[in-house]
């Protein structure tokens, strides 16, 4: 393999003898799985000081590993995007950064412990609205609990008041509803929005309207109610009347 090329994957906070093998093993996969071409790379050595994994690339993949790891950077494919992620988050868990090497020429950095993290934002107060089958509704104290199930298999809690939870007892097990309230969000240090403590106010019953039925509907319309009653006719067509304090 004269011809072939020789990438270079070095981790600075460990040796050959203190990184544990099972770690080794992660890096491994995941930096197979960014370079690509699995069939084509192949395993040299680790060399002697900082962790240097050694890897040869066959030089008929060269080009696709090329362009693989510029994806990788780039964001344009989501395994070899992820693969970068991943090192990224192993490397910065271990306290170390790492630089990826072709030959002599240092061609991606993974800054690790180095990259600056979010700060963490908030908690904030912020309305939300969410949709979805009634589950479950009642409580045992002077505010009450109802848990509705989205479309994308996904459950929500909302503290109610019990004369709430009244109104919406009919609906139990019964057509979409969309709850309308408040919840308390924040920005982890990993970046990621989170959501919790939603408490209800008001609700709305939805029709059970499937895309297909609502299209057929659409189609039906001349083209001057259409233009006319557009934004109306689409909030009849999946809402029905308010409900009303019970």
């Amino acid at each position: 393999m004269e011809t072939a090329e020789i990438y270079t994957f070095k981790i600075d906070a460990f040796t050959p003898e203190t990184i544990p093998m099972a770690r080794l093993a992660e890096y491994m996969v995941c930096l197979a799985t960014l370079l690509g071409e699995k069939e084509r790379v192949h395993f040299r050595d680790v060399k002697e000081g900082c962790v240097q994994l050694c890897s040869v690339v066959e030089r008929e993949a060269a080009p696709k590993v090329a362009e693989n790891i510029g994806k990788a950077v780039s964001g344009e494919t989501a395994e070899n995007t992820d693969a970068n992620k991943r090192i990224n988050e192993m490397l910065r868990m271990d306290n170390a950064s790492a630089q990826l090497m072709r030959g002599e020429t240092n061609i991606l950095l993974f800054p690790g412990i180095k990259a600056p993290r979010p700060q963490r934002l908030g908690p904030f107060t912020q309305s939300i609205e969410r949709d979805g089958v009634l589950l479950r509704i009642g409580g045992v104290d002077k505010s009450a609990h109802a848990i509705i199930a989205d479309g994308d298999g996904n459950t929500w809690s909302f503290e109610t008041s019990r004369e709430l939870a009244r109104r919406l007892a009919p609906h139990l097990f019964g057509n979409p509803i969309r709850l309308f309230g408040k919840c308390r969000c924040y920005r982890d240090e990993e970046g990621q929005w989170q959501y919790d403590a939603f408490k209800a106010d008001d609700f709305d019953s939805l029709n059970d309207v499937s895309l297909a039925e609502a299209v057929t509907t659409i189609r039906t319309m001349t083209a001057g109610t259409w233009e006319e009653n557009a934004h109306e006719t689409l909030l009849a067509m999946r809402s029905d009347e308010k409900s009303e304090a019970g």
